[in-house]
C-alpha cells in the first residue's frame, strides 16, 4: 500500500500559527504522516527565518492530532545524545498513544556545527556513532537495565521511561545514501529513507547498493521497508504551475534568477514531483516500481494549503 504524508522544512519560517493549521489540515485530508527536518538554521542563508524547535514541535504534534504517524526526518546524531534522544521520543510516543516514528541520520551540515559550536567529526566517526547510537536508542526502549560498551557510547545499568507504547518498538527511520550510511540502514533500519534520490534511476542504484550491504549480513531487504523524501510542485495547469513557482522561488533563494515559466521544467529536473496530479500519480507509480512504499513530500510554501488539498484530492485517494 503507497502510503503518503508531508514533510515540513523547520527551520524555514514555520511558526506556532503554521504548524498548527499544518497539522490540522494534514490529519483531516487523509495524509498518512506529517514530518519535519532537525536543523537549527535556515539552510538557504535567510538567517532572519523564524524555526521551531524540533522536539518541542513534536510534542506538539502529538497533541494537536488524532490519526497520523508523524516525527524527525532525521535527527542528525551529531545534536542529541542517544540516551536522552530515547527518553524524548519514547515520550513523544506515549503522548501520541503510540504514532511516533523517530529517523535518525548522521549529520551532514558543517556550516551549521560551526555556528552553534557543536563538534563535526570526519564523517567515518559521525556513522560509527550514528551506528552505536542506534543500539543505545533501543536498549534503552527495553525492559531492565540497560548495558552497552561501545567506542563512543555507554550504557551501565541505565533504565530509560517512560517505555514506548509501540511494541516491539517505535520505528527507526535511518536517512542516507553514502555506501557506508547503507551498511548501518542493513543493520538496523526498520525503514529507510533515501531523501533527495533523483527518481527514479538514482533510487534503483541506491537500492541495489543497500541489497548487496544486507547481502553481506545475511538481511533479507525486503524487511527494510522504503520510503522516498523529496519535493512537490502541483497545478492543475501551466497557469497554476507558474503561480506555485513563483512562490518557491520567494522560499528558495537559488531558484530566483530562473523565470518562473521555466522553473517547473528545472525543479523536474532536479528530482522534484512536479506537474498536474495525473502527472505526479505517474511519477509516483514509477518510484513504487522502485521498490517505494511511503513519500514525504517536501511542502515548501507552508501558507499554500490549498496545495495540500489538491495534492489529498487528486493524488493521494488514487495512489493509497
Amino acid at each position: 500500500m503507497t502510503r503518503i504524508g508531508i514533510m515540513i522544512e523547520g527551520q524555514e519560517g514555520l511558526t506556532w500559527p503554521r504548524w498548527r493549521r499544518i497539522a490540522e489540515t494534514v490529519d483531516t485530508l487523509g495524509f498518512e504522516s506529517l514530518w519535519r527536518s532537525d536543523h537549527l538554521f535556515s539552510l538557504f542563508d535567510v538567517p532572519d527565518r523564524p524555526g521551531l524547535d524540533t522536539w518541542a514541535s513534536l510534542t506538539a504534534l502529538a497533541m494537536m492530532t488524532r490519526r497520523i504517524r508523524f516525527g524527525p526526518l532525521v535527527c542528525p546524531i551529531t545534536f542529541h545524545h542517544p540516551s536522552l534522544l530515547a527518553r524524548q521520543a519514547a515520550a513523544v510516543d506515549e503522548l501520541s498513544g503510540g504514532r511516533l516514528e523517530l529517523g535518525v541520520g548522521a549529520g551532514w551540515h558543517d556550516r551549521e556545527h560551526q555556528a552553534f559550536g557543536i563538534p563535526y567529526p570526519p564523517v567515518g566517526e559521525r556513522i560509527r556513532r550514528l551506528d552505536e547510537a542506534v543500539r543505545v536508542i533501543r536498549a534503552l526502549w527495553q525492559d531492565g537495565p540497560a548495558q552497552f560498551a561501545g567506542r563512543f557510547y555507554r550504557l551501565d545499568g541505565a533504565v530509560g521511561w517512560p517505555k514506548p507504547v509501540q511494541r516491539p518498538r517505535i520505528p527507526v527511520i535511518i536517512g542516507g545514501k553514502g555506501p557506508r550510511v547503507l551498511e548501518v540502514v542493513a543493520r538496523h533500519a526498520d525503514e529507510w529513507n533515501c531523501g533527495g534520490s533523483r527518481p527514479p534511476a538514482d533510487v534503483r542504484a541506491k537500492t541495489e547498493i543497500l541489497a548487496a550491504a544486507c547481502g553481506k549480513i545475511g538481511r533479507d531487504p525486503k524487511t527494510i521497508r522504503r520510503s522516498w523524501m523529496g519535493a512537490f510542485l502541483i497545478g492543475e495547469n501551466g497557469a497554476a504551475l507558474e503561480r506555485r513557482a513563483r512562490k518557491i522561488q520567494e522560499v528558495l533563494p537559488r531558484w530566483r534568477s530562473t523565470p518562473a515559466a521555466g522553473l517547473p521544467a528545472a525543479l523536474r529536473k532536479e528530482g522534484w514531483l512536479v506537474g498536474s496530479p495525473e502527472e505526479i500519480v505517474g511519477q509516483i507509480r514509477d518510484l513504487n516500481a522502485e521498490g517505494m512504499e511511503r513519500y514525504m513530500l517536501q511542502f515548501f510554501d507552508q501558507e499554500d494549503l490549498d496545495a495540500l488539498h489538491l495534492l489529498a484530492r487528486e493524488v493521494v485517494m488514487r495512489v493509497t
